[in-house]
């Protein structure tokens, strides 16, 4: 006959603690998946807040008869076919930006800058804080001067004058300075 008395109180307590060993490690490499994410969206942020301002000075030439063009995502801010312009927003779960030149869009479908689980939160000069959602016109909107490349304000008179770029437990910051259009990366907090 078979001895059917189950499992020892150590066989128990060494399956329980393999399970937490692997379940640990599985969320620690899902941390610094979502940290990786975060850090190559902060790059891409940068990148394309920089290029914009470069694209504005080099297209200082551009003419402006106001024409309103609506964007193509849900930021429901007009951009005029006077100058350059940058949107970034959240798809579906993913975060986006498109650049409008003269009222185009170069790339119309947008370029993907953040996967899932990255987050951007922002700060404007007056501390009024935000986070992107995929909720209609909460998407961000950059734009500059033509003649110094400076941004122009968001809304109002309110300028953006920070960017958190988040994901696992990283946290990434970017200054940007108003009155020169110049975007700083500080660095992971």
């Amino acid at each position: 006959m078979k001895d059917n008395r189950g499992f020892s109180l150590l066989e128990v307590l060494i399956i329980v603690i393999v399970i937490s060993v692997v379940a640990g490690f599985g969320l620690s490499k899902t941390e610094a998946i979502f940290g990786y994410n975060a850090k190559e969206a902060y790059k891409k942020v940068v990148t394309t807040l920089s290029n914009g301002k470069v694209q504005t000075l080099s297209k200082s030439q551009l003419v402006s008869n106001n024409t309103p063009v609506k964007t193509g995502s849900s930021v429901t801010t007009k951009v005029k076919d006077d100058g350059v312009y940058i949107e970034i927003y959240v798809k579906g779960s993913n975060i986006y930006s498109k650049t409008y030149i003269k009222g185009i869009a170069e790339n119309p479908d947008g370029v993907k800058i953040g996967e899932k689980g990255v987050v951007i939160s922002y700060k404007l000069d007056d501390g009024t804080t935000g986070t992107l959602t995929e909720e209609e016109g909460h998407g961000l909107m950059f734009s500059y001067d033509r003649s110094t490349g400076a941004f122009l304000p968001y809304s109002g008179n309110k300028y953006i004058t920070e960017l958190t770029v988040s994901g696992g437990k990283r946290s990434y910051v970017i200054k940007l300075m108003p009155k020169t259009g110049k975007v700083v990366k500080v660095g992971k907090l």
